[in-house]
């Protein structure tokens, strides 16, 4: 079997890194497995990035996809993707040898809604967000009258947007040129769900595949080396912070962690945080509690060794689908704190490998951080490590995707 992976990128955030770990999961378990990107950051030989005047294609799609959105005024400041313009044509995707196309995060340039359209292979699409059956929005509102639900109608605007109405007409762009359902793979049950109950892909087949980690590489390591290898204290409880945009970035719920941490300090006076992403090194205290920025951390087996020299990992995100964060914590032993929203329920297992407090409840996320920097960390980080291995090592998750591609191959070919 030929796959071929569609994704912007094979780095840079959570889907990239997502999409490429699937493709080396699949070439390491044999399968002929390449991938085509706009921008590539791996040295993987079987990634294609866009050359020469495809990549200026992109770099002026990029431009004028984000200018589309100053036509519409909107009180939801989630990333948009218009997608009316793209540099990869279906025509590249279709001259592949490729027996199933693997679609992933493919927008901000890259693919357009009408290529996406014209793509005549089987596809199986990796869902990592709400984009593919809402309007513009990668995260819309979560309420039973939202309009990815329903449809996107001039009566059922949103209550103070204004100006050109462009959720809406990125929507009908969607139902008018994807004649042919498509088989959608959501990482999680929350995701799943939204799918299932929208306008557009109701009636689409739909799998629910974890994410894959390579649980040979984020595996438990001895604590004391990991916090030497990252110039950390030792003797003191840690709990990590990590965004791949920043504590700016309001999906992941900085601010909320803030509040909280002041109330773990109660129980905890030595307690300190480390972040890793984006530094911001003139806040070094929060409330007297020591703050060391990491920076962007490169590479799997540097993460690996940040997610063991933490006694808990905090994932207070207020939007999140299959945050990879919570997984790979998980996947080297470590206890993860976080809201009970998106995909986090699939991931943590309330009081078993971590905690899960109600949403945006700051009291009992303090609570959870407070738990498990006690003895219950001990065997929530092993509950973790059994639970990553049986839920998405590379060998479930393979498996799981091979049976969908089959299904989609032989329905292509009946047809």
């Amino acid at each position: 079997m030929k796959v071929l992976h569609v994704s912007t990128y094979d780095g840079n955030g959570g889907a990239g890194r997502a999409a490429f770990a699937l493709h080396q999961a699949m070439a390491a378990a044999g399968i002929d497995s390449n991938m085509l990107v706009a921008q590539k950051s791996s040295s993987d030989p079987r990634v294609t990035e866009l050359q020469g005047r495809h990549k200026f294609t992109w770099k002026a799609a990029q431009f004028a996809d984000r200018k589309m959105w100053d036509l519409q005024k909107s009180q939801n400041k989630t990333w948009r993707s218009p997608a009316r313009f793209g540099a990869l044509s279906a025509d590249v995707i279709n001259a592949s040898d490729a027996d199933v196309v693997n679609l992933h995060w493919v927008t901000n340039g890259f693919l357009s809604i009408k290529e996406i359209g014209r793509i005549s292979k089987p596809i199986v699409w990796s869902l990592y967000d709400m984009w593919t059956f809402s309007g513009t929005e990668h995260y819309g509102a979560d309420s039973l009258d939202a309009r990815w639900r329903s449809g996107y109608t001039p009566s059922n605007r949103v209550a103070g947007d204004s100006g050109f109405d462009l959720d809406r007409a990125t929507w009908n762009r969607k139902k008018k040129f994807w004649k042919q359902p498509m088989h959608l793979v959501p990482a999680s049950s929350w995701l799943a769900d939204r799918a299932a109950h929208s306008e557009i892909a109701h009636s689409w087949p739909i799998t629910r595949i974890a994410h894959v980690i390579d649980t040979n590489i984020f595996s438990p390591m001895d604590r004391s080396l990991a916090r030497a290898r990252h110039s950390l204290p030792t003797g003191v409880p840690l709990v990590l912070f990590l965004s791949s945009a920043g504590i700016a970035d309001h999906r992941k719920g900085w601010e909320l962690l803030e509040t909280a941490m002041t109330q773990v300090k109660s129980a905890f006076p030595l307690v300190e945080l480390f972040v890793a992403g984006p530094a911001t090194p003139d806040y070094t205290h929060l409330d007297g509690i020591p703050i060391t920025w990491i920076g962007q951390v490169e590479g799997d087996e540097a993460l690996q060794s940040l997610y063991a020299a933490a006694n808990v990992v905090a994932v207070p995100s207020k939007e999140d689908n299959m945050p990879l964060t919570a997984m790979e914590a998980q996947s080297v032993g470590v206890s993860v704190a976080a809201f009970s929203i998106g995909g986090l329920p699939d991931i943590v297992l309330d009081g078993v490998t971590g905690s899960l407090a109600p949403a945006f409840d700051v009291s009992a996320l303090a609570a959870g951080i407070v738990d498990s920097l006690g003895a219950a960390g001990v065997s929530q980080g092993l509950a973790a490590r059994s639970h990553a291995i049986e839920t998405w090592s590379p060998k479930v998750v393979v498996e799981s995707y091979l049976e969908v591609y089959q299904q989609e191959i032989a329905l292509a070919s009946k047809n």
